[in-house]
């Protein structure tokens, strides 16, 4: 890139100095122009950190010209009327997941920004894991054969979030639910990135931390129209630290991605194969996968707008994860199968 792409960051809690940060500290290919949050004194010690100015009204970005794109990172409930005021101001929009919490306003925003020209995508880290990369390349060149089930879970540790009712993480206006919004926006958009639509879907979830609003542990199971069966597991009441893991169980062989195994992507062939091969191109990283993949992204997308080019995450895989997710809410209210 010839220059760089400038950016207005939006909303600067713990996500954002623990990974957006990253990408402005790299300088590579964009900056940040301005930082805005509703505390004057994180948005001044941010702006400070980056040589950009500090700003406690995101409106106030809206007209500055400066702005090429801006980095969204606020509480769900609050993503679909800021993405959209940006979009009508001109401006590229990238979002942290998910895209919103209604699938309708999901789909008018990819829609708006195509009318207008603009880049505009969810910020999925997902794309960005090497270990998965590696993990669709094997599946891609058919080295476990035909896929029949594919199995993820996400985990952590929420209990302070989820116990402080002042915080937008445990209420359902804030956060528009838990781990099936949350954590489950990650899982399903790998499921239409890496194994395609979905044909049918079963909820279940629940909730340990009492005075929360939103469920902490869910599972969503079914169907993909390839035919292979696949489960999302969510857990926000782990003890340990953050963990993502993947299972794709094929006709000929296994690939399990775990982050906190060594080494994260391990593929066996055959049910005689015990020891497994580790795929090639991915590291252990335990403390920082999370965090250098959601950095990549923001790269990714000033890569986009500066090449003129479609965004390694697909606006429509975004606002279909969204669907996704509206279903399997519709079949834990139902206790019913939803079939797409």
């Amino acid at each position: 890139m010839t220059a760089s792409v400038r950016f207005g960051v939006v909303g600067l809690g713990e996500i954002y100095h623990l990974a957006h940060h990253l990408a402005y500290q790299r300088a590579d290919g964009l900056e940040a122009t301005v930082v805005c949050d509703l505390d004057r004194s994180v948005a001044e010690r941010t702006a400070q950190s980056l040589g950009a100015r500090a700003s406690t009204d995101y409106r106030e970005l809206l007209e500055d010209e400066r702005i090429q794109a801006v980095d969204l990172v606020l509480p769900h409930n609050v993503h679909y009327k800021v993405a959209r005021e940006f979009l009508e101001a001109g401006k590229h929009v990238l979002i942290e997941k998910p895209m919103t919490v209604d699938a309708g306003h999901a789909r008018e925003l990819v829609a708006l920004a195509a009318s207008k020209g603009l880049r505009f995508t969810v910020n999925e880290n997902t794309r960005f894991i090497p270990a998965y990369q590696a993990a669709l390349d094997a599946v891609t060149a058919g080295e476990i054969g035909d896929v029949t089930l594919v199995r993820t879970l996400i985990s952590g540790n929420e209990f302070e979030r989820l116990g402080n009712p002042k915080l937008w993480k445990g209420r359902q206006d804030g956060s528009g639910g838990g781990t099936i919004i949350d954590a489950g926006a990650h899982s399903f958009y790998l499921l239409k990135w890496m194994f395609g639509e979905v044909a049918s879907l079963r909820a279940l979830s629940d909730r340990l931390v009492d005075v929360s609003q939103v469920e902490d542990w869910s599972i969503v199971c079914g169907r993909m129209r390839s035919g292979a069966l696949f489960s999302v597991e969510s857990s926000f009441t782990s003890g340990g630290p953050w963990n993502e893991r993947l299972e794709v169980h094929g006709t000929e062989g296994l690939i399990v991605v775990d982050q906190h195994q060594n080494p994260p992507a391990m593929i066996f062939h055959g049910k005689r194969d015990h020891a497994g091969t580790p795929l090639p191109g991915t590291a252990y990283e335990p403390t920082t996968w999370k965090y250098t993949s959601i950095a990549a992204g923001i790269e990714s997308f000033a890569r986009s707008i500066a090449k003129d080019e479609p965004t390694a995450v697909a606006p429509d895989d975004g606002a279909y994860a969204v669907r996704i997710i509206e279903l399997a809410y519709e079949s834990v209210a139902t206790g019913r199968t939803v079939t797409l």
